[in-house]
């Protein structure tokens, strides 16, 4: 059975647990004002702020991430420079060695062509003026080292009478003889003596020619 309390004691009950409730209240007003306090101390930053944080920190990380790039860019495009350079050096003397082979190629070419065309052109003013065999004859006895006695000019049988005429005329007082060799081309001609042998044949002199300006190969020569 429930126990009536009184309306006195009801009230003061009341003034009694709002009075502890106000007492207490003060130290739990002052806790919240502290906190408000603290809590007034601590700034945000605004959205605008957070932005430009980010940017800057973006920022400084591309600058530092494009450095280190640059370095190592550097070093990798000074190697492949260094590469493409060395490529180059060696292709520029693969071209040089080239050049000067097609170059000496060239004027073997030239030069063997020279010699054919003049050979040819030897043969024909021979045929169209044979005194020039005679000037031949002339400087070839300038090497003869002796030019008494019995003495033999061998000549193409197209030149004996030419030959036999000029001996006559300027060398009368020499006993020679002029033989007829068909194997001799005109123009060519071989003296003969018991001290010495000159092959004065267009062949022998060709290559005379061909040795002083450095051509060993012969074979154009016939």
């Amino acid at each position: 059975m429930s126990k009536v309390i009184p309306k006195e004691q009801l009230t003061a009950y009341q003034r009694w647990e709002l009075a502890q409730f106000e007492e207490g209240s003060a130290p739990h007003g002052r806790v919240r004002a502290g906190n408000e306090s603290a809590s007034a101390k601590v700034v945000l930053p605004t959205a605008e702020e957070v932005e430009s944080l980010h940017q800057e920190a973006w920022r400084q990380g591309h600058e530092l991430g494009l450095e280190e790039g640059r370095k190592a860019g550097y070093e990798e495009g000074m190697k492949a420079a260094e590469e493409r350079l060395r490529l180059l050096a060696a292709l520029v003397d693969t071209l040089d060695d080239a050049r000067l082979r097609q170059d000496e190629e060239i004027a073997r070419e030239v030069l063997a062509l020279a010699l054919t065309v003049a050979q040819q052109v030897v043969r024909k003013a021979i045929q169209v003026k044979p005194d020039l065999l005679l000037d031949a004859l002339r400087d070839a006895l300038l090497t003869l080292p002796v030019l008494n006695g019995h003495q033999k000019i061998a000549v193409h049988p197209d030149h004996v009478e030419l030959v036999r005429d000029w001996l006559v005329h300027e060398h009368g007082h020499l006993s020679w003889k002029v033989l007829a060799d068909p194997k001799l081309d005109p123009g060519s001609f071989r003296f003969e003596s018991s001290h010495s042998e000159l092959d004065g044949s267009l062949r022998a002199r060709w290559r005379e020619i061909t040795e002083c300006l450095g051509v060993d190969d012969d074979t154009w020569l016939s």
